[in-house]
């Protein structure tokens, strides 16, 4: 995880809803929490995480609680404790448990909605959002090519197409119909 974003909140569903099939069965913690403003996620997934996790809390007892000494006992006692760390995760923002957990060792980062992806640093530094001129809709941003290559830079080259825009291109080009083919699927509507 690092200090990066783990996954994206597209429809801001509660985290319940969102982790109620992968919560990490076999490890504890081990996923979203909410905090004083958005979500970040943590892995205090094994003895040694789960004390730089305590310790980052400022919680260093939770380490020696007896319910909590070994994952096996973590997991069984996980509701206990995924309430635990959430409490003192409510405590700050997303933005200051960053800053806290930097350097730690232990995998977190931010949940990111659609804004705080698109707005964020690392993003806007790999020119992953690139606007382009769109024929009916203007200005619209798109997700940039992935892949950055030292001498090449890849770059959209157009919008995307409009409904139908390139059926006709498709059906001669690439399907091989002629142009009286062409015209009678779209006599007989089935082609737009």
């Amino acid at each position: 995880m690092g200090n990066s974003s783990w996954y994206v909140d597209i429809y801001n569903w509660s985290l319940e809803k969102r982790f109620a099939n992968v919560i990490a069965a076999t490890v504890v913690p081990y996923r979203a929490y909410k905090t004083k403003d958005t979500n970040i996620a943590v892995g205090g997934c094994n003895d040694k995480l789960y004390g730089i996790l305590c310790r980052k809390l400022g919680k260093p007892g939770w380490i020696t609680d007896e319910r909590f000494v070994t994952n096996a006992l973590r997991v069984k006692h996980r509701e206990v404790l995924d309430a635990m760390v959430e409490a003192e995760l409510q405590l700050r923002t997303t933005q200051e448990w960053l800053e806290i957990f930097e350097g730690s060792g232990m995998p977190y980062a931010a949940v990111n909605d659609i804004q705080g992806t698109i707005n964020h640093e690392h993003v806007l530094a790999r020119n992953m959002i690139e606007e382009v001129d769109h024929p009916a809709c203007g200005k619209v941003k798109l997700i940039n090519h992935p892949v950055k290559y030292s001498r090449v830079e890849p770059k959209i080259r157009s919008p995307p197409p409009l409904l139908g825009e390139h059926t006709d291109e498709v059906l001669r080009e690439l399907l091989g119909y002629d142009e009286r083919e062409i015209s009678e699927m779209r006599e007989q509507k089935t082609v737009a």
